[in-house]
């Protein structure tokens, strides 16, 4: 009889054990799926990352920051372009990525923010974004567009003494750009040394 309920208590044991965990032998975990631990989304194209990229809209509402971290594996420079694209309206922008990881997007940052404009576009929504690596690969993604309601994000929503400020320096950019190139003056010749005259015959 003690046999009986031993082997009874066994069975029991086996069978909660079993109602446990069966969930995770049928369902997949959620935990063994890759996703983006914030709200933007991550990228990765070869050796190149873009990590938790969104575009936080201005005070205006008609421009976007574009916010992201960029991590370059590699030991060179790279250029990653991004195009956002609604419809038929489409804004690309370039960005430089040192080696190792550079942050974009933050007006208080060593790199200075680069807006898009996109017609009809709103916070609350996605945009088709593709990424291009210079000599690379590609990629297409939907990112999400915020404002800043999030205090985590309101650094990024830039004022519009901040746009004005970035105007101002994007438009010298451009008007050092378009200066001419100082030529270069050829070295000024070399006088012949005077010929020396033969002493007189005495």
């Amino acid at each position: 009889m003690k046999t009986r309920r031993i082997a009874s208590s066994l069975v029991l044991a086996a069978a909660l054990a079993l109602g446990a965990t069966g969930c995770s032998l049928i369902a997949p975990q959620g935990t063994t799926t890759p996703y983006a631990p914030s709200d933007g989304v991550d990228v990765n194209i070869e050796n190149i990352a873009v990590r938790n990229l969104l575009l936080v809209a201005d005070a205006t509402g008609e421009n976007f920051n574009v916010v992201f971290t960029g991590v370059n594996n590699t030991s060179d420079d790279a250029i990653v372009r991004i195009t956002f694209v609604k419809g038929s309206s489409e804004a690309s922008a370039d960005f430089n990525l040192a080696p190792g990881s550079t942050s974009f997007g933050n007006p208080e940052g060593e790199t200075a923010p680069q807006l898009v404009s996109i017609s009809d576009l709103q916070a609350g929504e996605t945009v088709e974004a593709y990424f291009e690596v210079a000599g690379g690969g590609e990629a297409k993604y939907m990112v999400p567009v915020l404002d800043g309601t999030l205090a985590e994000y309101q650094q990024y929503v830039l004022s519009k003494s901040q746009l004005r400020k970035l105007e101002q320096q994007a438009e010298k950019d451009d008007e050092k750009a378009a200066e001419p190139t100082p030529a270069t003056e050829a070295p000024a010749a070399t006088e012949a040394p005077a010929a020396t005259e033969a002493p007189a015959a005495q």
